[in-house]
């Protein structure tokens, strides 16, 4: 089994459309409060069987206390920190006006961390507008010239949407002037919660991606795999399979990965599922044994996919569902199961979801 414990640290200077974690603005955990977790947290991940980590969020770099928060996660979780190989993910804003930057860069060095990213939407007007945050653009941009200065690398996340698509070129521009050292292309999400079904406008469909072939070999981006989740999780192709072959939501599930997802808030709310996908409270840790922590999880399956957000028995049979739902806009989405979950939306059928 595979566990991710996500401790909210601080609030997130964007509010991003496509965001399921509702990141956003919030409150801060204090540095006490964040040891006394960690405390109890860390002899109990001791003890789980698999591959466990620790996930500082939403935007660690909020928090008025970091580097000390940092020094303290390295020292009483050495194990589940991020390393070298994290990808150390920032809006930048944060990073950008801190006066004690150059620390935690120290830091971050220390830790191994060779590269920061940043996720990017488009050009700056398209970018602010998904962002909810008329900054989010120059954060992106002052930050990438920092990392660069202070030897690091800019790693950029590109959530693709219509926007994106139709200034492809600007984009590149734009990465290329940013001196970018590796790109990822990613076909946002979709979950059963308001955000993602607000962002559907923005999303690709199968004809807006075509404009893109040919346009994708720069920046280490791979155009190959890319276009073979273009071609296998259009709606198009993904009704032509469930028609030809069913859909049985237990075996789906069955080959989805064995990952266990956790999240505890700024006040120490234990809850299974991720962050703002929660399916079950299991406690408070503040009220909580090393040993009550341990148990709790491991009571709890995977919930990488299906019954993280629906009760398994009760939901409809594909026919009913592929009836209801006809073909339309034709969007790509990075997976069939979030293709599912729209159309199960658009049917009213309720999630699980806390």
């Amino acid at each position: 089994m595979k566990y991710t414990f996500e401790i909210t640290v601080a609030g997130c200077n964007t509010n991003c459309r496509h965001c399921y974690v509702s990141g956003g603005p919030g409150p801060y955990m204090p540095l006490a409060t964040y040891r006394a977790c960690l405390e109890k947290l860390a002899p109990a991940l001791e003890q789980l069987e698999g591959s466990v980590s620790i996930t500082p969020g939403h935007e660690p770099f909020n928090h008025p206390e970091a580097p000390a928060l940092m020094r303290m996660t390295h020292v009483l979780a050495p194990k589940y920190y991020p390393g070298e190989d994290s990808d150390w993910p920032t809006t930048g804003i944060a990073l950008k006006s801190r006066e004690d930057r150059a620390e935690v860069f120290a830091l971050l060095r220390e830790f191994g961390a060779k590269h920061l990213m940043l996720t990017l939407h488009g050009t700056e007007a398209c970018h602010n507008e998904i962002v909810r945050n008329p900054h989010g653009f120059e954060g992106i941009s002052t930050m990438a010239d920092m990392l660069y200065r202070e030897g690091m690398d800019a790693t950029f996340n590109l959530m693709l949407n219509r926007s994106m698509i139709e200034d492809w070129d600007a984009v590149c521009c734009f990465l290329e002037e940013k001196r970018c050292a590796h790109a990822y292309l990613t076909i946002p999400a979709y979950l059963p919660v308001e955000r993602l079904r607000a962002f559907q406008s923005c999303r690709a469909t199968y004809d807006d991606c075509m404009c893109l072939r040919g346009r994708l070999g720069y920046f280490g981006i791979d155009e190959a795999r890319f276009f073979q989740k273009v071609e296998r999780f259009n709606e198009a192709a993904i009704r032509e399979r469930a028609l030809r072959e069913g859909w049985d939501y237990a075996a789906c599930e069955q080959k989805k990965p064995d990952w266990a997802f956790f999240h505890i808030t700024q006040n120490l709310e234990f809850y299974y599922g991720n962050a703002g996908m929660h399916t079950k409270r299991l406690g408070n840790i503040a009220a909580m044994t090393s040993e009550d922590i341990y148990r709790a999880v491991l009571q709890q399956r995977a919930n990488y996919d299906y019954s993280a957000y629906y009760d398994l028995p009760t939901l409809p049979p594909i026919q009913t569902i592929l009836a209801l739902n006809p073909l339309r806009e034709n969007y790509v989405y990075p997976d069939a199961e979030g293709c599912l979950y729209r159309w199960l939306d658009q049917m009213g059928i309720e999630n699980i979801l806390i």
